[in-house]
């Protein structure tokens, strides 16, 4: 147990489920799912972004000591800051590696997610205001992993790829990871509303919030349908279906809301779980090797 809750809090898994989700568009894409310098290099930018976001956190915003993940933070900082060092390191390692494309795209977005984790710098914790726009909160996480795990494998492997296929892919999994976030508001409101957050709990309540991360579930998969039709991949079709139907008991289920690591544990799971069938898939599915 006390493994487990070290590879969660240390935000080693939120990592992971990020390197399952590029290679998930790898077999997407009609590509062999492959571990390369790219991929190691979003896996060291999520982890140094959630821990550099868990830092500042709990140095300079108290009210978020009430989340489990600032509650352990709080109690191991050094090793925050070493996995902060060490993620530098890799990063600026595999980004040798890279292509320059890949290269200016991290820049951007680093750009969008410092001014996330910027909002808890200084007395007011607020600089840039964004998080005052009714669930831009929820929108931006949904935009960068969405971004992240569809665009860059892209530009990685720099061919001619159909347009709409790669807008039906990041549309997916743009709704498949917004419902997902819906609930960590759901458990943020208190401090949300404390820091001016208008995010979709506070502004509509957390009983409409669930049925529109429901909506976003629903839509994921109507948009698996479409893919499916266009590109004929009944694996990955029913991984998505697995997935999608697996989130959706856990976003509403009591019980499970109930349980030890819910949110970082069982709801960041959702996302390795869909990224694993999607590459299982590449193997059962009769893909070129």
């Amino acid at each position: 147990m006390r493994s487990l809750s070290f590879i969660i809090n240390s935000n080693l898994f939120i990592a992971f489920a990020a390197v399952t989700l590029t290679m998930a568009t790898q077999v997407q894409l009609d590509e062999k799912p492959q571990f390369q310098f790219y991929i190691a290099a979003i896996f060291f930018a999520t982890l140094l972004e959630y821990n550099f976001h868990r830092l500042i956190s709990v140095n300079n915003n108290k009210e978020a000591f009430p989340v489990e993940k600032n509650n352990w933070a709080s109690g191991h900082l050094p090793i925050i800051k070493v996995l902060i060092l060490s993620s530098i390191a890799g990063l600026v390692f595999s980004m040798l590696f890279v292509s320059i494309s890949i290269i200016i795209a991290f820049g951007l977005l680093s750009v969008f997610t410092f001014f996330y984790s910027a909002e808890n710098f200084g007395k007011n914790k607020i600089l840039f205001g964004y998080k005052g726009i009714t669930g831009m909160k929820t929108i931006a996480i949904a935009f960068v992993w969405a971004t992240i795990t569809v665009y860059l494998p892209v530009l990685h492997l720099d061919t001619g790829f159909d347009t709409v296929k790669i807008f039906l892919l990041f549309a997916q999994r743009f709704a498949f990871i917004f419902a997902i976030a819906i609930p960590f508001d759901i458990r943020d409101m208190d401090t949300d509303s404390r820091a001016g957050t208008k995010s979709l709990p506070i502004v509509f309540g957390s009983r409409l919030s669930v049925q529109i991360a429901n909506f976003a579930l629903l839509l994921s998969l109507i948009i698996s349908i479409v893919e499916y039709f266009r590109s004929e991949q009944p694996w990955v079709f029913l991984a998505c279906l697995l997935s999608v139907s697996f989130t959706s008991i856990v976003i509403n289920s009591r019980k499970i809301k109930n349980m030890p690591f819910y949110y970082h544990g069982i709801l960041d799971g959702c996302l390795v779980l869909y990224g694993l069938l999607i590459w299982l898939s590449y193997y059962l599915g009769g893909f070129p090797n």
